[in-house]
């Protein structure tokens, strides 16, 4: 075959359907994805896939102080309630990291007497300052950014192997800085926080003003409009619930997003989260007030329908399915019930170590101790001296055991539980560990990840794929428009392997979209198989295989997120598109 006609061949066409009006999917394209997946050629005989599930175990005493030196049989696992063997064992103790072998002759683990004369990237962390100032007032911000200071200073230099990476939330989710070991280009980043308010001061007094609209409501109520002014704030507070559970969700998107994001990233991944606080039930807290105010309204049970639990339990699996620790910094400080000398009594403001914040703290300090909790994290909350805490976080990066198990289940997406006892020691120490984890397919990762980069566009290219926009083509009779993307898969890079007469590849290529309104598209998923005769390979491995892919969409922009996976190899390329379809 000539290859003229190989490229002529390898330009195929396969039609998307995306739901949410503005994508379709024609049957043909059902059809021609249900028969490239039957297509899919199987990975090579000699691979197989075993997986390891990693925990990681801080031991302290009643004091707080870390234990150092426990060996592999003073560690019991468990998963879903069954005890698990260990098959991999370290400890890192400051600097120095511990590994364990294998005594063939007694069949169990010991600890190796030496450490490693350095730090692999294995071991390195990685820790991400995340600042949700969707969720943050601006002098809280700033307050904490200066106990950070010292922290950066301790954590970071050319000694360890400590990255650390800024990221904010604002008017959109925003890496300030990426991954480095540069201490002054992490402190810079964080100083660069300073001017990213935005919109919060403006939201914190929309708050405040529906705030003391409702108290005004509910101190100027007599006996005789009693039943009229309950249904007037109640309301007036359905409207103030739903605003919070607005900013709430979106917090809680673009956190899934991000942490979607560092999926792939190796070393131990924590991110410190800093806010004042998110509402675990955004409607409790005001709702209750009603029900003070007016005994007979039963206010309080609407807040039912406002309870995100199930949300932070979906945020927790998730970052435990990456092996991601949260620690999350409430940023207000010392709270103090001492009513404000300018303000009334009634659900209002209170003063705390630093200035003014809200009887919701301790609402919102809830949702801070799940976070931490259920991934084996610590929270910093309701204190001046977050540096203590701070100190506590840096204790957990450089003390603390590794154990490893074959997992007895496979990519199930099912949720696991975890426990983790100590054996043959008298003393009662306490043990951090994560509380269970979500096994989550490789696929179901990569298109997690394909989702996220339409929020965080970040290309990662290793195989220099190329992604053309064709010319756009009405649909006769539609109002749509025929969107053509070409992708372009260096042979050079891709996987190939001999078979019979012919080298064999196959690509996926995943694809979502995210329109101006914010719709996102699902994540289709489409499967080539490549051929070359091996009489072409020597010029075919020069050239470029040729994928076309066909989307319907209404005129309109767009964010085009792509994954191009080398399946063969194993190689998952990123690619985002920003265009104006007209």
């Amino acid at each position: 075959m000539t290859i003229k006609k190989l490229i002529l061949y390898a330009v195929i066409s396969s039609l998307i359907l995306l739901f949410l009006g503005p994508y379709t999917l024609s049957q043909e394209a059902k059809k021609n994805i249900q028969q490239q997946k039957k297509e899919e050629i199987p990975r090579p005989a000699y691979e197989v896939e075993v997986i390891v599930t990693n925990v990681d175990v801080i031991v302290t005493d009643k004091a707080g102080k870390r234990i150092t030196g426990l060996k592999p049989e003073n560690f019991e696992i468990y998963e879903d309630s069954l005890l698990q063997k260990l098959t991999n064992f370290y400890e890192v103790k400051g600097m120095d990291v511990y590994l364990s072998a294998l005594d063939k002759e007694k069949k169990k683990l010991f600890v190796l007497a030496e450490p490693l004369p350095k730090k692999s990237p294995q071991f390195a962390n990685k820790i991400i300052i995340y600042f949700d100032n969707w969720h943050l007032h601006p002098l809280n911000r700033n307050w904490s950014l200066k106990k950070l200071e010292p922290f950066i200073r301790n954590n970071f230099s050319t000694d360890n192997n400590n990255q650390g990476m800024v990221v904010c939330l604002d008017q959109k989710l925003e890496i300030v800085q990426e991954f480095t070991s540069n201490e002054w280009q992490l402190i810079q980043a964080i100083n660069q926080i300073k001017g990213l308010s935005g919109q919060s001061l403006l939201r914190i007094r929309t708050k405040e003003d529906m705030r003391k609209e409702l108290n005004r409501m509910v101190t100027e109520t007599t006996g005789i409009n009693r039943f009229d002014s309950y249904d007037r704030a109640l309301g007036y507070a359905r409207n103030y619930v739903e605003d919070e559970q607005n900013d709430l969700l979106y917090s809680l998107k673009s956190m899934n997003a991000f942490i979607d994001y560092l999926v792939g990233i190796e070393g131990k991944k924590i991110m410190i989260y800093i806010s004042d606080g998110l509402p675990i039930n955004p409607g409790e807290e005001v709702f209750g007030f009603l029900d003070q105010a007016f005994p007979r309204g039963n206010a309080r049970s609407e807040a039912m329908n406002y309870d995100a639990t199930r949300l932070f339990k979906e945020l927790t699996a998730r970052c435990n399915a990456n092996e991601i620790v949260l620690y999350p910094i409430n940023a207000q400080g010392l709270d103090s019930m001492i009513l404000s000398a300018d303000k009334g009594a009634g659900w209002d403001t209170y003063s705390r170590g630093s200035g003014m914040m809200r009887p919701g703290s301790r609402v919102k300090n809830d949702a801070l101790k799940l976070m931490a909790r259920e991934t084996g994290g610590l929270a910093i909350l309701n204190t001046n001296d977050i540096e203590s805490g701070l100190e506590k976080i840096e204790n957990d990066l450089q003390f603390y055991y590794s154990l490893g198990y074959k997992s007895p289940q496979g990519e199930d997406n099912k949720y696991h539980s975890i426990k983790v006892k100590l054996a043959g020691i008298k003393e009662k120490y306490k043990v951090r560990v994560r509380r269970g984890y979500v096994r989550i397919s490789q696929e179901e990762k990569v298109k997690e990840s394909v989702f996220s980069r339409l929020h965080l566009k970040r290309q990662y290219n290793p195989m220099n794929v190329m992604v053309q926009i064709m010319p756009v083509e009405p649909m006769p009779g539609s109002n749509k428009l025929r969107l053509t993307l070409k992708v372009l898969v260096p042979l050079k890079n891709l996987t190939l392997y001999p078979r019979e007469d012919d080298y064999i590849g196959q690509i996926k290529i995943y694809i979502a979209l995210m329109d101006s309104e914010g719709r996102i598209s699902p994540c289709h998923e489409l499967t080539q198989e490549i051929k070359i005769p091996v009489e072409d390979y020597e010029i075919a491995v020069n050239r470029s295989y040729p994928y076309s892919a066909e989307m319907y969409v209404d005129p309109g922009h767009y964010i085009i997120s792509l994954a191009v996976k080398d399946v063969l190899g194993s190689v998952i390329n990123y690619l985002q598109l920003e265009e104006m379809i007209e």
